[in-house]
């Protein structure tokens, strides 16, 4: 683990290392798996993240394995340039943080934004994309929606985007109204 503002730091100078819009998100799509790879375990049950960081294992075999990996995704070369930076200054535990990190900026440069919208039941496709709609005419960005289920909404749909929160549940309807009656 390393902390959220070197985590950015590193992002952001990957960021400023891809020339163009589509070799961003594909620097952003090949990092997401990286740091998804490197959750998983080997079959003695130890994860990648963990023997990248190790010094048990020379620098170049820990390269070796991360070019190796690099080949499988049919990466950017230059991510594999970077993952070796990040391998040589001893932050592969961070791969994950810098990951989100950059995900975030690449979206933000995109001009994208990412929402949760959550409601009591499963959306109907139509019912999604109208939400979807309000929710871009309101930032100014296209908007990247993922969806959840909470029964206990009773109905309704609650939108997350950002710090912000529309709340159109029941629930903070009725708890709204049970306020006001007691005043």
């Amino acid at each position: 683990m390393i902390p959220g503002s070197l985590a950015r730091r590193y992002a952001r100078a990957l960021l400023g290392l891809a020339d163009n819009g589509p070799q961003r998100d594909k620097i952003a799509r090949d990092l997401d798996t990286f740091a998804d790879l490197c959750k998983r375990q080997d079959s003695y049950g130890v994860p990648l993240l963990t023997v990248i960081s190790s010094e048990r294992y020379s620098m170049d075999e820990r390269k070796r394995v991360v070019d190796g990996f690099m080949r499988r995704l049919g990466a950017d070369p230059i991510l594999g340039k970077f993952l070796h930076y990040v391998l040589e200054r001893g932050r592969a535990q961070g791969v994950p943080e810098i990951a989100r990190s950059y995900r975030r900026m690449a979206d933000e440069a995109a001009g994208r934004v990412n929402a949760e919208i959550t409601s009591a039941s499963p959306l109907p496709a139509d019912a999604l994309a109208k939400i979807t709609r309000a929710l871009e005419q309101a930032t100014g960005k296209q908007v990247i929606a993922t969806t959840a289920v909470d029964p206990e909404l009773i109905g309704g749909v609650v939108a997350k985007v950002g710090s912000y929160v529309v709340d159109g549940s029941v629930r903070s309807t009725l708890a709204q109204l049970k306020t006001s009656l007691r005043s």
